[in-house]
C-alpha cells in the first residue's frame, strides 16, 4: 500500500516539478511526500530527482521509473473502476486531448453519437498544440490523443494514422468551390483568414508560399478555428483546415474542403494516440473504436 502511495506521490512531483505544487494538488503535507520519495530512492538504490533551485528534475533513472509508474497507476485505476462498476458495465470517464480544430464540430459530433449508444460513459475534452497533446498522452494526463503529428513511437502508441491534407475551406458558393483542386496563385484576389503561426497547417502553408515566392496577407488571423470558419462562411473568405474538421458542422456555417495542387500540403498525417504499453479500459476502447470509425467515414 505504501509503495503505491509513494509511486503516486512520485508521479505528481515528476509532473509538477515541485514538492509544494504536488502537496497542494494531493492535499498532503510536503514532509510526507518528501519522506515517501526518499524511501522510494532508498528502495531503488539511486536518486530519482535532481534537487534544483527552481524545482525537482527527473534523473535518467527517474525518467524510466516515471513511465512505468504512470502506466501502473492508470492500469490500477482502470481495474478498480471496472470492479466498482460491475453493475454498470462499461461506465467511466474518458479523457481526450486534441488540437483545437477538432473541438469545433468533429469531436462533439463523435462524442454525441457515442453518448447515444453508451450514455453511462462520461467525457473530458481539452485542446492544445500537437506537442502538448503528445505529451499529455505520454504522461497519462489524457487517455486518447488526436492531432496532426507523426506520433513519436518512443513516447506514444499510434493506434491509427491517416493522410489528412491541408485543404482550402470555402463557402459552397465561392468561385473556387467549383474547381477540382486549387493552386496557391488561385488564392490571389480573395480575402484569406489564417490561424496564428505555430499551427501545423499555417506552417506548411507559409513554407509553400515561400517556395513559390507568393505573398498572401491574411485579412484575419486568430487562434480560434471557430472564428475562422464563421468568417470564411460569412465573408466569402478562404481559410485552411481539413475535410475532417467540417464533419458535423451545422448548415448555417457550411463550408467545403478543396485540396491544393501542392505535394507538401497533401503529406500531413492525422494520428490517434494512446500511452505506450498501457492497458485500456473498456470505456476507452469503446471511444477509440468509435473515433477511428468516424475518421474513416469522414475521410
Amino acid at each position: 500500500m505504501l509503495h503505491g502511495i509513494a509511486l503516486r506521490y512520485f508521479v505528481e512531483v515528476a509532473r509538477t516539478g515541485s514538492l509544494a505544487a504536488a502537496s497542494e494538488n494531493l492535499h498532503v503535507a510536503v514532509s510526507a511526500i518528501s519522506r515517501q520519495i526518499s524511501k522510494l530512492e532508498q528502495d531503488v538504490g539511486t536518486a530519482l530527482f535532481e534537487r534544483m533551485p527552481r524545482g525537482m528534475v527527473l534523473t535518467e533513472s527517474g525518467e524510466r521509473l516515471a513511465g512505468h509508474a504512470r502506466r501502473a497507476l492508470l492500469e490500477g485505476d482502470a481495474v478498480l473502476a471496472e470492479i466498482a462498476t460491475a453493475q454498470a458495465l462499461g461506465s467511466g470517464i474518458v479523457r481526450i486531448g486534441c488540437t483545437e480544430g477538432f473541438t469545433r464540430s468533429f469531436l462533439p459530433h463523435v462524442l454525441a453519437e457515442h453518448h447515444a449508444v453508451a450514455p453511462q460513459v462520461h467525457f473530458n475534452l481539452r485542446s492544445g498544440t500537437p506537442s502538448q497533446v503528445e505529451q499529455w498522452v505520454a504522461t497519462g494526463e489524457v487517455d486518447l490523443g488526436l492531432s496532426f503529428s507523426s506520433g513519436d513511437p518512443a513516447k506514444v502508441q499510434v493506434e491509427y494514422s491517416a493522410e489528412s491534407p491541408v485543404c482550402a475551406l470555402v463557402a459552397p458558393g465561392h468561385p473556387l468551390a467549383r474547381q477540382a483542386s486549387i493552386t496557391l496563385p488561385d488564392l490571389r484576389g480573395y480575402p484569406i483568414a489564417l490561424l496564428a503561426r505555430g499551427n501545423t497547417a499555417r506552417q506548411l502553408f507559409d513554407e509553400c508560399c515561400a517556395r513559390h515566392g507568393i505573398t498572401l496577407e491574411p485579412i484575419l488571423t486568430s487562434n480560434s478555428s471557430s472564428a475562422l470558419h464563421a468568417f470564411a462562411s460569412q465573408a466569402g473568405a478562404i481559410t485552411l483546415g481539413s475535410k475532417l474538421s467540417l464533419a458535423g458542422l451545422g448548415s448555417d456555417l457550411s463550408l467545403v474542403a478543396k485540396r491544393f495542387d501542392e505535394p507538401l500540403l497533401n503529406q500531413r498525417n492525422l494520428c490517434v494516440m494512446t500511452m505506450r504499453e498501457r492497458r485500456l479500459s473498456r470505456p476507452i476502447e469503446g471511444v477509440l473504436k468509435a473515433l477511428i470509425a468516424e475518421i474513416e467515414s469522414a475521410l
